[in-house]
């Protein structure tokens, strides 16, 4: 066959029962979070732990928007007659 690619992965996972599980839940918890995904197989199902890497952290809109953040709470955003959104001084 040509012109067909495969993108081959190797990926570790350590599986183990529920009963090892519950035996050794804070090491495997620890595993986890150096990013060892562990499958966790009872009664014919398998759960997956592993760590979640999606970033939490707010993202720093303060290098999209010029001002001074120390008085960020005197000003604000009024939206005009005309349906355009201004800045605005509160008092």
């Amino acid at each position: 066959m040509t012109g067909l690619t495969f993108d081959l992965y190797n990926v570790h996972v350590k599986r183990v029962t529920a009963s090892d599980a519950r035996k050794n839940w804070f090491k495997l918890l620890d595993e986890a979070v150096k990013g060892e995904v562990i499958a966790i197989d009872r009664n014919g199902s398998r759960l997956i732990l592993k760590l979640d890497k999606r970033k939490k952290s707010i993202p720093d809109y303060k290098k999209w928007i010029r001002g001074n953040w120390d008085d960020a709470d005197k000003w604000g955003w009024e939206m005009t007659t005309s349906g355009r959104v201004v800045p605005i001084i509160k008092k």
